[in-house]
């Protein structure tokens, strides 16, 4: 009876551990994806190697034909809906058109080399070929000042580099917690049988190897049914090809927990060994494992209390990344302008420069966003908002797309405070071009979002990210070529800040502009201007984000499972020190309530007071989530009494107990 509680226990214990495992798996493949025999991935930066754009591609395939190693560059498929990747190949490498991750979500197409014409050549790539000339290539590429850094595939450094993560840490502490519970319940069940072998005689070894065996076979019997069950599992819906990964990451755990879990058992058996005195007196073999089972209930109600508002916070922020992301994709066909050229040869394409903003707002493909925050002007008093933008209307459409009411509404400079409006009004100064009319400032629109909106605009001096806000103070002006000098252009673009839509029209436009390598080289340039998306990199980290976000659910959930059977534990050997007070209270007619009310107001007053302690140490900004969880914790508490109490009384009616 007890085995079968121990086992059905630890299937769901090992069930968890199960799914923490393919979750392993899954961010192992993501990593070293075993559909394409992926072994190893590199993390390239050209940013210091004074490399343009095209010859840092040409270095690299160059490099990847001599040496046979198959690299393939990961990227955001900005054409999908979702947030899914592509793969593409520096050479044909006989790789198959698509690939489908250990998870069977996503198909990831694999496109050739001409994906890349538009791309940064920084970021991360995969090797399908050959390793073992991996080290001559990353030593070519430092030679030429490239930062190359180097990951191979491993299933220790898969673990270690998971359990740093707080999801992944929260999940293994509940399986503890889990089963050190369990090894209470067992040695609180066998302690009346430990007890007469003492009186017995049998020696002090003998009675542990027992207890310790017979606990050990019930965890060894659960591990390799759930490992045997979900190896099959995985066969059928994932593949062979991820069996291996997966059983040594489920082994791996498996092993960790129960050597700790005996480990535990040890330690308590040895702390609550039956001593003369309580054998002499016929005191309840139990009753030195009532202090561990309340430890343990206690400290798992903790961790599910003190991880509530991190995980409401995660779920908040995940909520920020995904309208991120969304925001990121209606900006996936929006380019940026990369200057491999020394100061003084963008000094001389200035002019042209200008010249290109002022044409590709004729045909409405060029947007502005230039933020700086309160935190970047602290001498200026900001008012009611958080930070100024400029943008142009172009900006405004982008970010606004497809929203069914009006998202900002206008606000008079009346309303503004004069600090802010001279600090506006001396940027525009500085920043416009000679002659500017003298009304410009008064041609300036500005908007703030409406109550509930929230826009994202680029932040100044560096718009690869962005910067979302409900009291943002748009300041729109009525056209960048007018406003600002073409120095401030030029620095716009530079920065990502001004941003034109479609590769193949900002393109025509360089070449209209005599911008292009060829134009360029006939006036004396060496450096040469790039096109590349804005929301490659962006939309990859928003997707790393989201994905760990949901590990933190994972880990509350975990918890909150640990915490209920821990609590249902503690209240059977409570019951079970109990019974012989409770059965002839209830012949008698006393109703269970009454029975239980000492007991129970204890703990729900204990309880209490840890979670006014997690409260003020943890001074969460979500306080309604954490009374919610730990009023989840402080239900479980009476229902489990009941149940442990009508168990034990059913129990001694047959004698069983």
């Amino acid at each position: 009876m007890y085995k079968r509680i121990i086992v059905v226990v630890s299937v769901a214990l090992f069930t968890l551990l199960a799914l923490l495992a393919a979750i392993i798996t899954d961010l192992n493949d993501r990593d070293f994806p075993q559909a394409i025999r992926s072994e190893s991935r590199l993390n390239i930066s050209f940013n210091k190697s004074g490399l343009s754009i095209t010859e840092a591609f040409s270095k690299l395939e160059e490099l990847d034909t001599s040496l046979k190693l198959g690299l393939v560059k990961i990227a955001p498929d900005l054409a999908s809906e979702g947030d899914g990747q592509i793969f593409a190949t520096l050479n044909d490498e006989g790789l198959p058109d698509e690939l489908t991750w250990f998870s069977g979500d996503d198909t990831v197409k694999i496109v050739g080399k001409n994906r890349l014409a538009n791309s940064y050549p920084d970021g991360l790539y995969l090797v399908t070929g050959n390793t073992a000339r991996l080290n001559e290539f990353a030593d070519t590429l430092k030679d030429a000042g490239v930062e190359v850094s180097r990951r191979d595939a491993s299933i220790l450094d898969s673990l270690v580099f998971v359990m740093q993560e707080r999801g992944f840490t929260t999940v293994i502490i509940a399986s503890l917690a889990l089963i050190s519970s369990l090894a209470l319940f067992w040695l609180s069940v066998r302690a009346r049988g430990r007890a007469l072998r003492v009186l017995g005689g049998s020696p002090t070894m003998r009675i542990q190897m027992q207890d310790i065996t017979e606990f050990g076979e019930a965890l060894f019997v659960s591990a390799g049914t759930v490992a045997m069950v979900a190896a099959i599992y995985v066969v059928f819906f994932h593949g062979w090809m991820y069996v291996s990964t997966f059983l040594k990451v489920l082994i791996s755990l498996q092993v960790v927990v129960i050597a700790i879990s005996i480990l535990a058992a040890l330690i308590m058996s040895a702390s609550a060994w039956p001593s003369a005195i309580m054998l002499a007196t016929r005191q309840p073999a139990v009753k030195s494992l009532r202090s561990l089972a309340i430890v343990i209930q206690a400290l798992t109600f903790v961790l599910v209390v003190a991880s509530a508002a991190p995980a409401w916070s995660a779920y908040k922020h995940s909520s920020a990344k995904a309208t991120e992301m969304a925001q990121w994709k209606r900006l996936a066909d929006q380019v940026s302008i990369v200057f491999a050229t020394d100061n003084d040869e963008m000094d001389r394409m200035e002019p042209m420069i200008g010249e290109m903003v002022k044409d590709a707002e004729s045909i409405e493909a060029v947007a502005l966003s230039y933020t700086y925050t309160k935190e970047m002007r602290p001498s200026v008093d900001f008012g009611e908002y958080s930070a100024v933008s400029f943008v142009n209307q172009r900006w405004l459409d982008l970010v606004t797309m497809g929203a069914k009411q009006p998202v900002v509404t206008p606000v008079s400079y009346h309303n503004i405070l004069e600090n802010l409006v001279h600090e506006i009004q001396e940027e525009i100064d500085i920043l416009s071009r000679e002659g500017h009319p003298e009304n410009l400032f008064e041609q300036l629109q500005f908007l703030q979002p409406v109550e509930g909106s929230r826009l994202p605009v680029a932040q100044g001096g560096g718009g690869e990210s962005l910067h979302f806000g409900d009291d943002v103070l748009f300041t729109v002006v009525p056209s960048l070529y007018d406003t600002f000098n073409d120095s401030t252009l030029t620095s716009m673009i530079s920065s990502d800040n001004i941003v034109f839509t479609g590769v193949t029209a900002t393109q025509q436009l360089l070449e209209r502009h005599s911008l292009d390598v060829h134009a360029l080289r006939d006036r004396g340039i060496k450096g040469e201007l790039e096109v590349v998306y804005i929301a490659e990199e962006a939309i990859l980290q928003a997707q790393f984000a989201a994905y760990l976000v949901w590990l933190q659910h994972l880990s509350l959930i975990a918890l909150s499972v640990a915490f209920s059977v821990a609590t249902a534990i503690s209240a059977l050997i409570t019951a079970t020190l109990q019974a012989k007070r409770d059965f002839p209270l209830r012949l008698a007619g006393r109703s269970w309530m009454r029975i239980l009310q000492s007991r129970v107001t204890k703990e729900l007053l204990v309880g209490i007071l840890l979670v006014i302690i997690v409260v003020m140490l943890q001074r969460p900004n979500a306080i309604g989530i954490v009374l919610v969880t730990a009023a989840y914790g402080l239900l479980i508490v009476p229902l489990s009494h009941l149940f442990a109490v009508h168990w034990c009384f059913n129990g001694v009616s047959k004698r069983r107990i």
